[in-house]
């Protein structure tokens, strides 16, 4: 029984008033006599009855369903810290477990690493899935996999938990929502998964000096715990090069001898000139057995070097931006040139760069990752970035809308001043079976959406789960993306049965628009079913390419229809395997349709800004360019130095946070720049403009050094001047730049005389980057800047080298729940036991029912006291009515005798006429020769009006007066019995 139910009254004390009745007993035999015996027992009974149901109104009656299901929904954890093998032996626990669920429980799933994913929704299924590979990451954040529990838990069943976990959680406050679940009265069972490693070393860190002199001897500390005595060697690499740590010996790894407890091994090194180094270094056991987890064997740190910087130049196809990096280097200025393959993706990485120059470089050519650390990079760490032009960089290269687009000094999506070529972008989504499909479909539209143009269109079509497929946004100019960015954070994608019904839509809305470009973007698994030949016809025809991208496909045969409508429009295909190639596939393919804001026209640059510093010393007339980007100026403290014969911003600047941004549109190529590589000051004006941006000195009063205690990371400042003497600094600000790139204030306070330090949390591997901003007391205003670098070398799961027992034992005390044991018969678990389970209730009030019952009952009562029923006069009104219909049922004799005498008088009649027209003579002149009508004669005579007899005329009468004599007849004799009735009566 899946449901019981129940009865109460939510205001008995109405109830009292059930002692009306008897009063109204009493007054009901005393006034109603006069109806009778049995009217008066029944008016008695319904009043009372009225008056019954009218209490119980009034006493709010109320009808109770208690539920009798239940739901379990385990939540495993999925971190890499616990062994493979007891992973594995806790799901078969599980399994055997489950399968003494009975039919009317449910069983739900939730798989929890550094987040929650829902595994299984509650149904009646009791399959887990052996592994989940959509969940990754650095931390186990066991107290959202609980959240998410309570949060898929259904509202009429009751609710269980059970946690599969070791207890090592890195993130979130597991006890705090324990105490959630025991306010809502869901017990959380634990099903502890027991370890300990006996023989592990932990490399729990690489110590060296933050900032060191050019050619300074430094000391690296490396420090290791070890559970048992243990024999290896250490690693030491320098920039990615292996450092030769035994000089004289074929073996560059220096032995080591390990005893239980911490261990500390020195070696000391020269470092080389300026900039980054970067050392790592790997401890590798003599015998593999004695150390088990690999991941916690590496520890690194950085060492910044300091002295002059380097300018980073960057292009995407090797040739760009080889002509500005000779003349840079021409210059006397420190040169790195690479390509966009090779630039960095860790900030740290360009804490020695003075200045980024981008030449030529599209949007997609970087991930949303790289160009988030380039806005950091200028922002916060005060570097500076130059952007040049070309055919591939600005708005045509796709940078509309990126993050790096909020730091230059120029509008890249100019207002309209020409009648430029558009392009029409329509999206057809179908990522929803993909981890995180709504999550990835809604980042890669958002994307292609900020690539385009204000005057491009745009549309976005999806299958609704609702089953209505239909525009999530019609196609329409893009604008500001404020609409199109709205209607795509709120779209939910379905399991689209048909890729033809949208292509049609998508090609019916682009072959009306005036675009000049006409793309479509597909991502899709390839299961729905695939367009038409005749469709992809059409849209080839109409000058409509389309761009298939499939993406985690059932089986390699799905992907063949994608690629197909690729091959027949003249698209594109993608086979991707990791969403994150997906933002940079959409911006790359949106560019197909972007406006065209290139305009290749000789002219002169006019200077508009004479007191920049970047056109010092330089001539009035500036060589010819042969065309630009175009770009528009972005107002503000955004200052355009050089303009273009139509006012276009050719050279801009601006100050970013920290750093200083320029925008040169133009090339410095012979593509439009061919005049300017002839002309003399060409060296000189990159020279002053890189100089100007390039980023400042650090601050040399300050020694920043960190120490890390598991998560926990503290900060030391030490501020001394040139003489030694401590320093007192006011304003002191610090920030934290994780590996991820997001940013978090740290508060610094001071300790000592010219001393401080600060605290935060590192969460997850990769070099953290702490910037110091202050001011040093005694009346100067300048503000100086220093940062330094700390490096978490592992994911902080795999410090902890066993379970953590009390933990879940307090969650199952806090929430009421048990405590299972591994190693038990999995057959006695009872995972789905109900003791002291709050089971859902719900009241449903029966005010409406109760109310028609009572007016039924109130108006039987009034026509009992009102309406005399005379039951004989209506039986003999019935007995009547019934002899009456019978007797018209039957058939009238006489009637039928009258019918059939007069049909026989009008067949002898037309008998009579028939022969007295065939019985006269016709006579024929002499002269007639022919032969006498002997066939036709009664048809050929001429119709004479005939007399009829007077006999028959006399007969007619008779035969009338018979008939009604009869009918009279037959109506008295009727008369007759309705007076026979009335004697009876």
């Amino acid at each position: 029984m899946t449901y019981s139910y129940g009865f109460y009254f939510s205001q008995p004390l109405w109830l009292a008033a059930c002692i009306l009745l008897v009063p109204i007993i009493w007054l009901g035999r005393r006034n109603l006599a006069a109806l009778g015996p049995v009217r008066r027992t029944l008016a008695i009974v319904l009043r009372c009855l009225v008056t019954l149901i009218l209490v119980a109104l009034l006493a709010r009656p109320m009808l109770t369903r208690k539920s009798q299901r239940l739901t379990v929904i385990p939540v495993i954890d999925r971190s890499q810290s616990i062994p493979p093998y007891l992973q594995q032996a806790s799901l078969d626990y599980l399994d055997a477990a489950l399968a003494h669920k009975v039919p009317r429980d449910q069983l739900a799933v939730v798989d929890v690493a550094e987040a929650a994913s829902i595994s299984k929704l509650p149904c009646g299924d009791i399959t887990v899935r052996r592994r989940n590979t959509t969940l990754n990451g650095q931390q186990s954040n066991l107290a959202d996999g609980v959240q998410m529990a309570m949060a898929i838990a259904p509202p009429d069943t009751a609710v269980r938990i059970l946690l599969v976990s070791e207890g090592n959680e890195t993130a979130g406050d597991l006890k705090e929502v324990a105490r959630i679940a025991a306010a809502n009265k869901i017990p959380i069972d634990v099903l502890a998964i027991p370890y300990e490693y006996e023989n592990e070393v932990i490399f729990r860190r690489l110590a060296a000096p933050a900032q060191a002199r050019s050619g300074q001897t430094v000391s690296l500390r490396f420090i290791l715990n070890s559970t048992a005595p243990t024999k290896g060697k250490l690693l030491l690499s320098l920039n990615g090069e292996p450092v030769d740590l035994v000089p004289g010996s074929p073996e560059i790894a220096v032995p080591v001898e390990l005893e239980p407890g911490t261990n500390v091994k020195t070696i000391s090194m020269p470092v080389g000139t300026r900039g980054i180094h970067e050392f790592e270094a790997v401890y590798m056991p003599d015998e593999p057995g004695r150390d088990q987890i690999v991941q916690n064997n590496r520890a690194g740190a950085i060492t910044y070097v300091a002295g002059p910087g380097h300018v980073l130049v960057v292009d995407a196809d090797g040739s760009s931006g080889l002509t500005l990096s000779g003349a840079l280097q021409n210059s006397d200025i420190d040169v790195k040139y690479g390509t966009t393959a090779d630039f960095p993706d860790d900030l740290s990485r360009l804490m020695d760069t003075d200045a980024i120059i981008l030449v030529n470089t599209s949007c997609d050519n970087f991930t949303f990752e790289q160009q988030e650390m380039l806005c950091r990079y200028v922002t916060d760490l005060g570097g500076g970035l130059v952007m040049v032009g070309g055919a591939e960089s600005f708005g045509a290269g796709g940078w509309i809308g990126s993050p790096v687009a909020e730091v230059l000094p120029i509008d890249l999506d100019p207002p309209q001043k020409k009648q430029l070529p558009k392009g029409a972008l329509v999206l057809i989504m179908h990522a929803c079976e993909m981890p995180q499909g709504n999550f990835w479909g809604r980042k890669v539209a958002i994307a292609a959406a900020q690539t385009l143009s204000r005057l491009d269109l745009i549309g976005v079509l999806a299958y609704g789960w609702r089953g209505r497929g239909d525009w999530v946004y019609p196609l329409s100019p893009a604008g500001d993306k404020k609409a199109v960015i709205s209607a795509l954070k709120q779209m939910q994608m379905g399991d689209m049965p048909s890729l033809h019904v949208h292509l049609q839509a998508a090609y019916d809305a682009l072959k009306n628009s005036d675009a000049a470009q006409k793309h479509v973007i597909i991502i899709s698994d390839g299961d729905p079913q695939a367009p038409t030949t005749q469709l992809l016809n059409q849209c080839k025809q109409a000058g409509i390419t389309c761009t298939g991208v499939g993406i985690f496909p059932h089986s390699p045969q799905d992907v063949l229809s994608l690629k197909r409508v690729a091959q027949l429009t003249g698209g594109r295909f993608y086979d991707v395997m990791d969403p994150q190639q997906l933002p940079q596939i959409f911006i790359k393919e949106a560019q197909v349709v972007r406006r065209a804001l290139i305009l290749e026209e000789t002219f002169s640059p006019q200077i508009t800004y004479s007191l920049s510093e970047i056109i010092q010393g330089l001539p009035s007339a500036l060589p010819n360019l042969d065309g630009y980007v175009v770009t528009g100026p972005k107002g503000g403290l955004n200052q355009v130095v050089l303009s273009s014969h139509q006012a276009d911003p050719i050279l801009a600047t601006c100050q970013s946070g920290l750093g200083r941004c320029a925008a040169f549109t133009s090339s410095v190529d012979s593509q439009w720049a061919s005049s300017w590589l002839q002309w003399p000051g060409f060296e000189g004006f990159w020279e002053q403009t890189i100089r100007w941006a390039a980023k400042p000195a650090q601050s040399s009063d300050c020694e920043v050094s960190a120490d890390i205690q598991g998560r926990q990371v503290t900060v030391n400042v030490e501020a001394l001047d040139a003489e030694g003497k401590f320093l007192r600094l006011g304003n002191i600000e610090g920030q934290v730049i994780a590996p991820d790139v997001s940013s978090s204030a740290i508060e610094l306070t001071q300790v000592g005389p010219g001393q401080y330090n600060g605290q935060f949390q590192a969460t997850v591997s990769g070099s953290y980057i702490v910037n110091l901003r202050y001011k040093k007391l005694g009346g100067e205003e300048k503000t100086h800047f220093t940062h330094t670098t700390v490096t978490i070398p592992f994911a902080p799961e795999f410090r902890d080298l066993s379970d953590n027992a009390p933990l879940l034992a307090e969650v199952s005390d806090i929430s009421g729940g048990r405590i299972l044991d591994l190693r038990s018969d999995p057959n006695q678990a009872n995972l789905f036991d109900y003791t002291g389970l709050k089971f859902p209730q719900t009241e449903m009030p029966l005010l409406r029912p109760l109310m028609f019952i009572w007016l039924v009952l109130f108006l039987l009562d009034v026509a009992m006291r009102r309406i005399i029923l005379d039951f004989r006069a209506m039986a003999r009104r019935i007995a009547a009515f019934a002899r009456l219909r019978r007797a018209e049922g039957k058939p009238d004799r006489t009637l039928e005798r009258l019918r059939a005498r007069r049909q026989k008088v009008r067949d002898r009649f037309s008998a009579r006429k028939a022969d007295a027209a065939a019985s006269r003579r016709y006579q024929a002149g002499e002269e007639y020769q022919g032969e006498l009508p002997v066939a036709d004669t009664a048809r050929k005579v001429r119709p004479k009006p005939v007399e009829e007899p007077q006999s028959t005329e006399r007969e007619r009468g008779a035969e009338q007066a018979t008939h009604i004599q009869r009918l009279l007849k037959a109506k008295r004799k009727a008369a007759g019995l309705e007076q026979d009735d009335k004697t009876e009566e």
